[in-house]
């Protein structure tokens, strides 16, 4: 009886591990956590709370780029009184970049904070703080900021640059390969030392034939397994389609008069391109952008 009661319990671990596992980003994730977002932003945290359920049943909650959800699901609890569950993910929230100020500021906290595990938590926040920073790496940080550096110094200067581009990009493919994607729980947040280390713009940079055929798969990859924003894999195509003097194809550029850059003209297709690689519709795009703006 005991055996098999061990036997149980171990089919059961090895599910629930093994769903994480196989956890897919962009389709059992982020389709959640938009509509979390817009509930969030409406002040319904109800509903917020039961979308961002659903998207950490499947994948563990991320922080990287503008998605901050661990952030979010931490205030979504303080205001419903799950004084437990956002402590827990205010630690998650640290132990991924972020600071305790961000929600010492925020008076939803205040009564949490004064807990015993609150109190708990502040006592333990530099610490925390400091086995994150000794995470990072910082090496490839500092190489990704001057890579960055070059890259914009040397705009105007095209022949020079086309041969920065060679370099860059077969840096980029031996730093994808080894180190997976550069995001803030491998090289740090912009607030490490106020200076990006973000390679979003050295993607945009890389040569057409190098993007079409390693990196575009390549984030791909990161993005369905939560390393990447998708916005930056959109950016990646709509920048390669609008340099080539055709129309993008996912809707991330918008023109300096309003609208988007030339787009084709079938906004189905592009709301079905956005979905394929995680990105929201543009019309929920648009009310999570006006929400934010509120």
């Amino acid at each position: 009886m005991r055996i098999t009661l061990i036997l149980v319990l171990l089919i059961i671990v090895g599910c629930a591990s093994k769903r994480k596992t196989e956890c897919n980003y962009i389709t059992d994730y982020y389709p959640n956590t938009a509509n979390a977002e817009v509930e969030f932003y409406l002040g319904n945290y109800q509903k917020a709370y039961n979308y961002y359920q659903k998207a950490f049943e499947n994948c563990d909650a991320i922080k990287i780029g503008f998605l901050h959800d661990t952030d979010k699901f931490a205030k979504i609890c303080a205001e419903l009184g799950k004084d437990d569950l956002a402590i827990d993910y205010i630690k998650k929230t640290i132990d991924k970049g972020g600071t305790l100020n961000e929600f010492q500021n925020d008076k939803v906290f205040n009564d949490i904070f004064k807990t015993e595990r609150g109190k708990k938590l502040i006592a333990d926040y530099d610490k925390i703080r400091e086995k994150y920073i000794s995470t990072l790496n910082m090496n490839l940080r500092a190489e990704l900021q001057a890579m960055i550096e070059i890259d914009q110094r040397l705009v105007g200067q095209q022949e020079k640059r086309d041969s920065v581009f060679k370099v860059n990009d077969k840096r980029l493919v031996e730093i994808f390969d080894e180190f997976g994607y550069p995001n803030e729980q491998v090289v740090g947040n912009y607030g490490i030392d106020f200076t990006s280390a973000d390679p979003t713009i050295l993607l945009l940079h890389t040569d057409d034939s190098i993007r079409i055929n390693y990196f575009i798969p390549k984030v791909k990859e990161f993005v369905k397994n939560g390393k990447c924003p998708p916005y930056t894999l959109g950016t990646m195509y709509d920048n390669l389609e609008l340099f080539n003097k055709q129309p993008q194809t996912h809707g991330t550029f918008e023109s300096q008069n309003g609208g988007y850059a030339n787009m084709i003209s079938d906004l189905s297709k592009v709301n079905a391109n956005r979905a394929e690689i995680g990105l929201p519709s543009l019309k929920m795009t648009k009310k999570i952008d006006s929400l934010r703006r509120q």
